[in-house]
């Protein structure tokens, strides 16, 4: 019987709190954090001491995602300005990006001048391929494509039909840092890729960012950027061939060393914390599966999903809302571990383009409605034996309750 229902929750006492990389911080980020205060040197050009921490931090990124170039920045927002500048987005362009996503993809196109275009989501919760391909227009500079939640987008499909329009591809790779799509790193794919460290992220400094790229005039672009305009001497000693910019008016979005001892201790973690998740992710799918032959859970190959997040449909919205206090009255901690929305829904997206007179809801139901029918649990490093058999034992409590009332229909047998 559900506890909703006035039966025995399976769990008693708090759930693990809902972040990934911060709910592993520990010594080693002690311990590197300790070294720079010693140095004195929090700046990372200069100080008391040679600083090194944000250089041996972009060296490990770039060689863990497999990339020429990675650049560090205090927060993920600014890996997002940093990246319409360097790809020199403005007025008049239009980039697409997915009607479900946040928003910092929004301003960060806005802030340009430049209009953001959204398109239609699939099972998938991401990007619909055949939907960006249909906003297409001789005006499209770019295509943002967001990896929600650990699972990647179908790239390979979107690549190819980028490169035939001519369009430049950013892969907000936030709330997924160490995954893969056949087999090869997100944050490859495109021309220019964008990470978010903030608190619940894959791996955190409590804010912070990366970008990635294999162009040295994406990456120069990027570097003046967030740092005032200029091209150090330590960026130029990472180039391939003679610089090919000239100075340009920038902000400041460096990364500090106290920021880059955190990072570098997280990241160094994160190969641990992919496989970990993944392996709970798949034996509770696999549980989940024997019991309900006809589930349906987002549509993404396990294999190109990290597995932060079970996402399963559930029909519809009143359904989430029911599957969430069930499981709540479990005594399990309901939701995914960073957010996305449908942007129409969003208060400063949806008033901004009203200002602007560009606010069609027409443009967000057909997200809307995939989004409102998906229940989300959240899959975490830290969860022991326990947690995951108590999650697996929970799903099948309340889906099994919601079989049996007859809300949704995955062809288990009755009890």
């Amino acid at each position: 019987m559900l506890a909703l229902d006035r039966g025995a929750p399976i769990r008693r006492g708090p759930s693990p709190y809902k972040c990934i990389g911060g709910n592993l911080l520990g010594k080693e980020e002690i311990a590197l954090v300790k070294e720079v205060i010693g140095s004195q040197t929090l700046f990372r050009h200069y100080g008391p001491k040679p600083p090194h921490m944000v250089d041996d931090l972009e060296q490990e990124f770039c060689r863990f995602i497999g990339t020429r170039y990675a650049l560090a920045t205090s927060t993920g927002s600014g890996a997002y300005f940093c990246a319409a500048a360097a790809l020199e987005i403005r007025e008049g362009d239009e980039v697409i990006m997915p009607a479900y996503g946040w928003i910092t993809d929004y301003n960060a196109v806005a802030f340009t001048g430049a209009t953001p275009v959204f398109a239609d989501i699939d099972e998938s919760l991401n990007i619909s391929p055949e939907a960006f391909e249909r906003k297409i227009t001789p005006r499209t500079k770019a295509v943002i494509v967001i990896h929600y939640q650990g699972g990647a987008s179908r790239l390979d499909k979107i690549v190819e039909i980028a490169r035939k329009r001519g369009v430049k591809v950013v892969e907000d790779v936030a709330q997924s840092c160490g995954g893969s799509f056949g087999g090869r790193k997100l944050g490859t794919w495109g021309d220019i890729a964008c990470f978010s460290l903030q608190a619940h992220k894959m791996i955190t400094t409590g804010d912070g960012g990366f970008l990635t790229t294999d162009s040295q005039e994406v990456y120069e672009k990027a570097v003046r950027f967030h740092d005032l305009g200029l091209l150090r001497e330590r960026f130029v000693r990472n180039l391939e061939s003679p610089v090919k910019t000239g100075p340009l008016c920038g902000m400041q979005w460096r990364m500090s060393e106290l920021g880059g001892a955190v990072g570098l201790a997280q990241l160094r973690k994160l190969p641990r914390m992919v496989e970990t998740v993944h392996a709970n992710f798949l034996r509770v799918r696999d549980e989940l599966g024997k019991r309900f032959p006809k589930i349906r859970f987002r549509r993404v190959r396990t294999e190109d999903d990290i597995g932060i997040t079970l996402a399963i449909d559930v029909e519809s919205e009143p359904n989430v809302k029911y599957f969430q206090k069930a499981w709540e009255a479990e005594g399990l901690a309901y939701g995914s571990t960073s957010y996305c929305q449908t942007m129409g829904d969003i208060e400063v997206v949806r008033a901004l383009l009203q200002d602007a007179g560009r606010y069609d809801p027409a443009d967000f139901d057909v997200t809307r409605e995939i989004e409102q029918r998906f229940a989300m649990v959240a899959m975490l490093p830290v969860h022991a034996r326990r947690d995951v058999e108590e999650i697996s034992r929970g799903m099948i409590k309340v889906l099994g309750a919601m079989e049996k009332k007859k809300m949704i229909w995955t062809g288990g047998e009755q009890e």
